[in-house]
């Protein structure tokens, strides 16, 4: 099945917000925000690895993505919020066109 180009702009997406988790998973070893931070991860890493439209929405299961990946989580880790509000975009986008 061939990928549309929204969904190759919604994986570029994810792609982003996976760079910036990473970059807090590293400021956060060695501390106890690691095991919230590294659970953050995970969950990107699934979206992403089903990031065409219907695979998300499945994933998603109709939670918001930031409920998806923990309002609290994303409270504390401001750096990302770029990469999750482009990502929302996307999903926004995608949504209008299902």
């Amino acid at each position: 099945m061939q990928m549309t180009r929204n969904d190759n702009e919604l994986q570029r997406s994810l792609g982003r917000l996976l760079t910036a988790i990473q970059a807090e998973e590293m400021r956060a070893i060695d501390t106890p925000a690691w095991a919230a931070t590294h659970e953050a991860l995970r969950r990107t890493e699934y979206l992403y690895w089903a990031s065409t439209r219907a695979a998300l929405a499945a994933t998603l299961g109709g939670a918001s993505l930031r409920n998806y990946l923990g309002i609290e989580w994303l409270s504390r880790h401001p750096r990302v919020l770029p990469g999750l509000q482009d990502l929302e975009l996307w999903v926004d986008e995608v949504q209008r066109q299902a």
